[in-house]
């Protein structure tokens, strides 16, 4: 049994003497799923303490909220589950659910636990995703469905009636409906809990808050580097999925750099007629000798970089973004021929103590034997060079930052799992 699942019922016989509700819960709990808890915050500061010293947890990460608490929580045999803490039904300033009321008529499911009654769960679904300007999921209109005729007129003449929308029907609400949306704010303003002053001290609360955790909730930069046909792409596409799916995170995959500005030949052939270009040419077939030209083609692209890095840590990093980077400002250094660039490798190498430095910076390597059978671009000689000096400039760079700075590591790449293993945990080192 994985550690995740053995700690989700030692959690919920902990819990079961608590005045809880499981929120959104709608069957088993998933694979991945977060747990959604309804919990008195005086309750939470006891509990979770002892939660982060169970022996099947290895690291935990802990973020406090006004409203809510999330706990991070990476187990032992690397599975992972997140635990977010509600101390009421909060969106902004808005209140748009009575606890009380929720706890109060709460139920047992099947698997002992305390759960929403069918009213408030599909009230709650509506109004979380409402507010979030988002439609329902399929999976609780798909419930809802199921539901006895007569339970769901009740619910939907519930609705109607509290929020004054005529015709109101939770089947039709899989797409987001603006007016909606205004009326449903309109009426949760005048329910008590949301009078002027309230909504305006939680709104200060909540900005402040926004602010407070802009450094600890910053997201994280991993850069993957290698030669074509190293496997960049298929360990990029599954640390994507993973991250999304297993550890909740909100991912972006940015090609080589910020690309704040197009790409040269944009200026010429137009931007779709570049990138068609760009992918229909092999890498490293550019034939330019001139120093100047060189110099004047690297300085473009390292502006690129320079006020680039600035635009993509405040639109994503600090929107708690994992930014996953398909080569990065190594290729300048060691492979400059790639981008068409005739400089040497002593400027670029000088102008990175300038260049943002991403917390884990992978190097991806193969026997060129493998790499060969996956993409027959380089031969042998060019794919046993370039790996050295990727190893050895990555070696240096890890060697100069020394003990709690940016690392830089070297995988070889023949064995997915192995490498994925590898990958994730330093993952988890540098994210708690």
């Amino acid at each position: 049994m994985k550690h995740r699942t053995q700690f989700v019922q030692f959690f919920f016989e902990r819990i079961k003497h608590q005045d809880y509700v499981l929120l959104k819960h709608i069957g088993e709990i998933e694979e991945y799923a977060d747990l959604d808890i309804l919990l008195d915050p005086k309750e939470t500061a006891l509990l979770v303490p002892g939660l982060c010293k169970q022996p099947m947890v290895e690291n935990y990460q802990l973020q406090k909220q006004g409203t809510m608490w999330q706990l991070f929580l990476y187990f032992k045999d690397d599975s992972f589950l997140q635990i977010d803490f509600l101390f009421g039904f909060f969106r902004k300033e808005v209140e748009y659910l009575n606890k009380e009321e929720v706890l109060e008529e709460s139920v047992v499911d099947t698997s002992d636990y305390r759960i929403c009654s069918c009213r408030h769960l599909i009230e709650h679904v509506f109004l979380f995703q409402l507010l979030n300007h988002a439609p329902v999921p399929q999976k609780y209109r798909d419930l809802f469905f199921k539901f006895k005729e007569f339970q769901q007129k009740e619910i939907d003449l519930y609705i109607q009636q509290k929020y004054l929308i005529p015709d109101f029907s939770f089947l039709a609400t899989d797409r987001f409906d603006p007016a909606m949306r205004t009326q449903v704010l309109k009426m949760i303003y005048r329910q008590r809990g949301n009078e002027f002053l309230q909504r305006n001290w939680r709104l200060l609360k909540h900005n402040v808050g926004q602010v407070s955790r802009l450094w600890p909730q910053r997201g994280m930069t991993i850069t993957f580097s290698g030669v074509d046909g190293a496997g960049k792409s298929t360990i990029i596409a599954d640390v994507s999925e993973i991250l999304k799916n297993k550890y909740r995170r909100k991912v972006v995959v940015l090609r080589h750099r910020p690309s704040i500005l197009p790409i040269l030949s944009a200026y010429r052939y137009g931007k779709k007629g570049a990138e068609e270009r760009s992918m229909s040419t092999l890498p490293r077939q550019g034939k330019n000798g001139s120093k100047f030209s060189s110099f004047v083609r690297f300085s473009y692209y390292y502006l690129d970089y320079l006020f680039g890095q600035v635009y993509v840590f405040c639109k994503y990093q600090l929107r708690s973004y994992i930014i996953l980077y398909d080569r990065y400002y190594f290729d300048f250094i060691v492979d400059g021929q790639r981008s068409n660039i005739a400089i040497g490798t002593k400027l670029p190498r000088f102008l990175y103590r300038f260049i943002y430095k991403p917390k884990l910076n992978l190097f991806l390597y193969a026997h060129p034997d493998l790499i060969l059978r996956r993409k027959q671009e380089l031969n042998s000689e060019t794919i046993l060079e370039l790996t050295d000096k990727y190893q050895n400039l990555f070696k240096s760079l890890s060697d100069k930052e020394g003990s709690g700075k940016p690392i830089y590591l070297a995988i070889e790449n023949n064995i997915k799992e192995e490498t994925l293993e590898t990958i994730f945990s330093n993952y988890k080192e540098l994210a708690v």
